[in-house]
């Protein structure tokens, strides 16, 4: 049986995420690299001791993210409450092709199936406490995607710390494309309502597709 859907044939030529001021773009290579976080943490915050704290964070997470090693994948912070000297999220948002053969339907599918599975996962140092699946829409087109809580101890650690991630996928109509979104918050009460004020910032991505022949 053949699906009725048109396979998607036009590649994601550009992409943007422009949510609120208090996100601020993490720059994974080039010249502007060197002393980022310090630099963004004294443009932000006035208190010496929480701007030392938050340089510190912001660097850290900086080389974590750049060592990942992917050339396609953008990233962010946010940053509410500076004068706390912490950063509350992180966020890493690429593109990923939906595969020959596949429609943007069936990627989803095959996606959504995959957070679900999620559930109860575990391996050494990491547990998935709970996995929340839930579908939605915004401008850049249809998107699946998860809220979960996972629990994490590394070798030695008395407690485990807690990390909330949200993770959509959005596949906008006709791309050869979807849009994976990331976000990572280290531990709980950085955001009142996650699912609903990250899907606010994933409301704000714009993608432009190749001109069709």
């Amino acid at each position: 049986m053949t699906s009725r859907t048109p396979l998607p044939t036009r590649d994601i030529v550009d992409l943007s995420v422009n949510p609120d001021q208090t996100w601020y773009p993490i720059p994974l290579g080039g010249p502007e690299t060197a002393l980022w976080g310090e630099t963004l943490a004294a443009e932000v915050v006035a208190d010496a001791v929480s701007r030392r704290t938050l340089g510190g964070q912001l660097t850290t997470l900086q080389v974590r993210l750049a060592g990942i090693g992917n050339p396609r994948i953008s990233c962010a912070v946010w940053i509410p409450y500076p004068e706390s000297g912490r950063a509350s999220c992180a966020l890493g948002f690429e593109l990923t092709d939906i595969g020959a053969g596949l429609t943007s339907e069936q990627a989803a599918a095959a996606y959504l199936a995959e957070l679900q599975a999620d559930e109860g996962r575990r391996f050494p140092g990491t547990e998935y406490l709970g996995v929340t699946t839930f579908t939605g829409e915004v401008p850049a087109g249809p998107f699946v995607a998860a809220h979960t809580f996972i629990s994490r101890r590394d070798p030695g650690d008395e407690e485990a710390t807690i990390e909330e991630r949200t993770v959509f996928a959005v596949f906008p109509p006709g791309a050869a494309q979807y849009v994976q979104l990331v976000f990572s918050a280290e531990g709980v009460g950085a955001f009142v309502n996650m699912p609903r004020q990250t899907e606010e910032v994933v409301a704000a991505l714009r993608i432009e597709l190749e001109v069709a022949a």
